[in-house]
């Protein structure tokens, strides 16, 4: 195993991997490595453990710089220091490498915020399979980042290419990522959580459509009775409790006010929260499903990392993940695909989380299939499911934009043999000897 401490020094173990033939996989986050991207049997490791600086916090751009192996539990807690708070994923892991994330275009809370699918990534500095190094959109400016006078926070180029959407999602294929500059936002200084509780997934993707159209909740997920479950109880056994006192689905909005006139602009986005919920027939309410306390352990846990000893998706040891995009429209027909299948135990359900993206363009779909980990009888019941739902999902539109493991990227990429054979063609000329991440993707 590798452990490069700068740009320099990865490149020094690229051009030695290069002569000598070695494979290489980069590594940035804790365990779990749920889904295998940075795991090769046939290569070696390149961990970025120890590039964890935090280079830089803008509050006034609204930016951080951070190298490739800072966690969130590390970037929150200093980002909110200094008056920002990023737009991260449902409750990361702690240990979850923030750029790993943004890369593989992980699904973020503040779907108001967002304007593209890459959002919140910036800009990157990047290794490629040659030892070169390169930087996208406004960082990429001739001698060392630190003496630019650029932001570097402007995405696009050099040139006419968008060269940070063909690094995304690549599962470090193309080169392996140094440092990022991702957006943040500033943190609120009055927030209000609102709970939406309906029967069906389809009332609450309609409403949270129209929501982020409007522009409404600063944060908004939804999640069905298995995840919300796991989510906010302290253990198995008080999810199974929690689980009987819930709805079929819950969607949580937040309402948030910043430094001028906080108290006058919740109430009025409250105000247009609770008008869009009576035009759906639903009810915006502070303290759901009649159990006390339950609304200050969501706002604990919901806009920090997941610290616990356990993450929320792995308390009973596996997980399969069925991930995907689908417009609003589909979602309802998508999601009874999911419902119809059992998960690997008797009477057990997939948990599912949805989370609107691009300001309601979209949502991104996380199916998780949870089973004990001691049971090869459960893991392989687990992969018959996933197999098959992902193979259902595909064949009616699901958009599967980060296709982990072989089944499921020879499908995908099987569907377009023309942008196929043309990111062949880029791999051979950023990484000519094949040796990122090989066996991955379409490579």
């Amino acid at each position: 195993m590798f452990y490069p401490e700068s740009k320099e020094h990865l490149q020094s173990i690229i051009h030695t991997a290069r002569e000598n033939g070695t494979a290489l996989v980069p590594v940035s986050s804790g365990a779990p490595h749920i889904h295998g991207a940075s795991e090769n049997a046939g290569a070696e490791t390149v961990c970025f453990e120890k590039m964890s600086r935090i280079l830089k916090i803008d509050r006034y751009s609204r930016y951080v710089r951070v190298e490739a192996g800072v966690t969130f539990g590390e970037l929150i807690p200093a980002a909110a220091a200094r008056g920002l708070r990023l737009n991260h994923p449902f409750l990361p892991r702690a240990n979850k490498s923030v750029v790993a994330s943004a890369l593989e275009r992980e699904a973020v809370m503040a779907a108001k915020y967002q304007y593209d699918y890459t959002d919140p990534l910036l800009n990157v500095e990047i290794v490629f399979g040659t030892g070169d190094d390169f930087r996208t959109g406004s960082a990429s400016g001739p001698g060392p980042a630190e003496e630019l006078k650029a932001d570097m926070v402007t995405p696009w180029g050099p040139g006419a290419i968008d060269f940070l959407r063909f690094f995304t999602g690549a599962q470090g294929t193309m080169g392996f990522v140094t440092w990022a500059t991702l957006k943040a936002e500033l943190l609120p200084c009055l927030d209000r959580l609102r709970f939406v509780e309906a029967d069906e997934a389809g009332k609450l993707t309609s409403l949270a459509n129209t929501l982020l159209r409007r522009r409404i909740p600063d944060d908004c997920v939804i999640l069905n009775d298995v995840n919300f479950a796991a989510a906010f109880s302290g253990d198995e056994a008080e999810a199974d409790i929690l689980r009987r006192h819930l709805p079929p689905w819950v969607m949580i909005c937040r309402v948030c006010g910043y430094e001028r006139y906080p108290e006058r602009r919740v109430s009025i986005y409250q105000g247009y929260l609770e008008d869009a919920c009576r035009e759906a027939g639903l009810r915006a309410v502070p303290a759901p499903f009649g159990l006390d306390g339950i609304e200050e352990r969501v706002e604990k846990l919901l806009f920090d990392c997941d610290s616990r000893e356990t993450w929320w998706k792995m308390r009973r040891g596996g997980l399969r993940e069925i991930l995907f995009l689908t417009p609003p429209v589909a979602a309802p027909s998508l999601l009874r695909i999911l419902q119809h299948e059992r998960g690997p135990r008797p009477g057990s359900a997939p948990g599912i989380t949805l989370q609107p993206q691009v300001q309601g363009r979209a949502f991104r779909v996380e199916c998780d299939v949870f089973y004990d980990a001691a049971s090869h009888v459960e893991a392989r019941q687990a992969d018959e499911f996933r197999d098959a739902a992902e193979k259902e999902l595909f064949a009616k539109g699901a958009y599967f934009d980060r296709p982990y493991g072989r089944k499921l990227s020879d499908m995908v990429y099987a569907a377009d043999r023309t942008g196929t054979e043309s990111l062949r063609k880029l791999k051979k000329i950023f990484d000519p000897d094949g040796i990122l991440n090989p066996g991955k993707l379409c490579f």
